[in-house]
């Protein structure tokens, strides 16, 4: 098997990079650029290894190019644009452009080169306002009402990837993230908002003092934990549902990690806020959502998270220190 992961060079497709490299599978990453250069010496001082295309997919020549050249036999479509209001504004089309009709780019190279399996990544901002209408959101039964250009994309991607896999025979799967954070995350250009916990952190390391809203997200997964599901997923070979959530199944703690991080980092102060025009971190983010239920994945892939709050704090400092 050899693994093409759109959108390579983004976050998650850096943690598969590391993971599929532990195990010795080939990997490729397409992007439409490298990343900085910080990051490919770390990436060669893990010894993660990798190939590396550069594509847009956008472009269908470009997708059978790589498919060709590499033998490509599985695909990860990671590629997106997760675009704030001022990028939304500005650049609608674009995100359109990126997150659904990209997406259904791979859909068709993926029936021109016999792909044996597709997973479309999408995103828990497709539920929107609609994010605490339960306790635990559901795949099938908890409504979705996408707010931003970026949730109504991903959502138009995800259904439009269950269409093909039911017309077209397309052994596709779609894959929920909760919201990730850990190792490999950093300024992309096309992430407009990066984790609170990363943010939290480099606040911390400047010996900074952090107002934080008191409501934020609290169904965070370690990214190596989003790695090794999909990895389960791919290792099985196809899917009996089609829609699953990828999350930690617990509920992330912001108290925790405030209080890990002033241990780590003593002359490092904060304080929670009851109202947002007070706070200096954390302002702008995704809308509240109940963590994402884990059940269907746990049971068809026997995926289980390997790291909680306290495993992921270690990994990610460890991680973060090594970029010093």
């Amino acid at each position: 098997m050899t693994l093409l992961v759109t959108g390579g060079f983004g976050f998650v497709g850096l943690s598969l990079a590391d993971y599929f490299s532990r195990a010795q599978k080939p990997i490729v990453l397409m992007s439409i650029a490298p990343p900085p250069e910080q990051m490919i010496q770390l990436l060669a001082k893990k010894q993660v290894r990798y190939e590396w295309f550069k594509g847009d997919v956008r472009d269908a020549k470009a997708l059978d190019e790589v498919c060709t050249t590499h033998q490509i036999t599985k695909i990860i479509h990671a590629a997106a644009i997760t675009a704030e209001l001022a990028r939304e504004i500005q650049n609608t089309k674009e995100i359109f452009e990126v997150n659904l009709l990209g997406s259904i780019e791979i859909f068709e190279c993926a029936l021109r080169h016999r792909i044996k399996q597709v997973i479309q990544l999408s995103s828990g901002s497709i539920f929107g306002h609609m994010g605490l209408h339960d306790p635990i959101i559901d795949e099938i039964d908890s409504p979705v009402l996408p707010v931003t250009m970026y949730g109504i994309s991903k959502l138009a991607a995800e259904r439009a990837a269950l269409r093909y896999r039911t017309t077209r025979d397309l052994n596709v799967t779609v894959v929920r993230l909760g919201l990730v954070y850990g190792r490999w995350e950093y300024d992309t250009g096309v992430r407009d908002t990066l984790s609170l916990p990363l943010q939290l952190y480099w606040m911390a390391k400047k010996n900074q003092h952090a107002k934080i809203f008191h409501a934020v997200g609290t169904d965070y997964i370690y990214s190596a934990d989003v790695a090794k599901g999909l990895a389960s997923i791919l290792d099985q070979g196809s899917s009996q549902e089609g829609l699953y959530h990828l999350a930690s199944g617990q509920v992330w703690s912001l108290n925790h990690w405030l209080e890990s991080l002033q241990q780590k980092f003593p002359k490092f102060t904060y304080q929670i806020c009851e109202q947002k025009e007070d706070c200096n971190v954390g302002v702008i983010g995704p809308l509240l959502r109940s963590p994402m239920s884990i059940e269907r994945i746990k049971k068809e892939f026997d995926y289980i998270p390997s790291y909680d709050q306290e495993k992921a704090f270690i990994d990610f400092v460890s991680h973060h220190e090594d970029l010093l």
